[in-house]
């Protein structure tokens, strides 16, 4: 890491952090916990329950896709991988996408025959599907909205949902498609290499033509991670003593995701804004919407507390020595 990365990642923590002690300070940390009267551990529990299901069916629909290649990895490596994976993306300063290296690292160690680059080839048919799971969540939603009266936003999510995934899937035939795909996912210096480049675009172009069936599973999967995601929001809620509808929980979902881009670690400070936000224009009470936010803080950090103790031996054993004895050779 650059010191202009370290300086940036440093300010952004330090606005994450205002932002989350301001919003907490301006309805008052003691109303909030007021809300935890009826909340117990078996609430808790059963809240670490659904992020577990969820876990589950990444690692799932993961094992799904990657039969053409005949990956036998067992289900204790892929829950080390996959947690891992959630755990680096927490805290890099863009959630979601951080993570993604270390995935196709440590499949690619746990599977020595299969090569880094047809790993990270199913990672980016892994990512493509679960973006589509998010357009046609995003669609469903708009046709939801526009049929409950608010016509325009309904209207305008519909049309761009609708539009991207059309783009999706004519941009597949496209080179220039995927290699827009792997710089998000943030694997740009793989493209400098215009063999291994071209390897792995092949790789992904056969699986999308030649297992189409399999790419479908992989999209519905992730279809059905985002509507447990969502229900999770419901329970909280209710658990907290407050029962919402399902397009407030459709309104809240959306604006805690679009907050997972705030550029802090666990999008501290964004999340809590977004949270609060999206109570008040709800007309719902924010008390409730903070408390839900230091629940799912909470299911945050039993989630990246295990992944960094499952992860730790391996980052000592294998990718620090090899990091730092790539840096003496050069």
């Amino acid at each position: 890491m650059t010191f202009k990365k370290f300086f940036l990642l440093i300010i952004s923590i330090i606005l994450g952090l205002i932002v989350f002690v301001f919003v907490f300070q301006r309805i008052g940390l003691e109303n909030v916990i007021r809300v935890f009267v009826d909340f117990s551990w078996w609430h808790f529990l059963t809240l670490l329950f659904s992020v577990g299901l969820i876990l589950f069916i990444f690692i799932k629909k993961w094992k799904i896709i990657a039969r053409p290649f005949n990956y036998k990895t067992k289900w204790r490596r892929l829950f080390v991988a996959f947690l891992g994976c959630q755990t680096i993306s927490f805290i890099t300063p863009v959630m979601y996408l951080g993570g993604e290296g270390f995935k196709a690292l440590l499949l690619k160690e746990n599977d020595q025959e299969k090569s880094f680059l047809k790993t990270f080839s199913l990672i980016v048919i892994d990512r493509l599907a679960e973006g589509c799971a998010l357009l046609i969540f995003f669609l469903l939603g708009g046709i939801a909205l526009f049929f409950y009266g608010f016509f325009l936003v309904g209207l305008i999510m519909t049309f761009l949902s609708l539009l991207i995934l059309v783009a999706i899937f004519l941009g597949i035939k496209a080179t220039s498609f995927f290699i827009f795909i792997i710089k998000i996912l943030g694997f740009g210096k793989i493209l400098k290499d215009k063999e291994k480049a071209k390897e792995e675009i092949n790789t992904i172009e056969k699986f999308l033509i030649n297992h189409k069936k399999l790419f479908i599973y992989d999209i519905v999967f992730s279809f059905v991670a985002l509507v447990l995601s969502s229900l999770q929001i419901y329970l909280i809620t209710l658990f907290l003593g407050k029962e919402i509808n399902l397009l407030e929980v459709y309104f809240i979902k959306v604006a805690t995701m679009i907050a997972g881009v705030f550029p802090t670690p666990g999008s501290i400070g964004g999340f809590e804004g977004a949270v609060a936000l999206s109570f008040s224009l709800l007309a719902l009470p924010v008390q409730i919407g903070l408390a839900l936010v230091l629940v799912v803080r909470g299911l945050q950090f039993v989630e990246v507390g295990l992944g960094t103790i499952l992860i730790f031996p391996y980052l000592t054993k294998t990718i620090f020595p090899k990091f730092f004895q790539n840096k003496n050779k050069s």
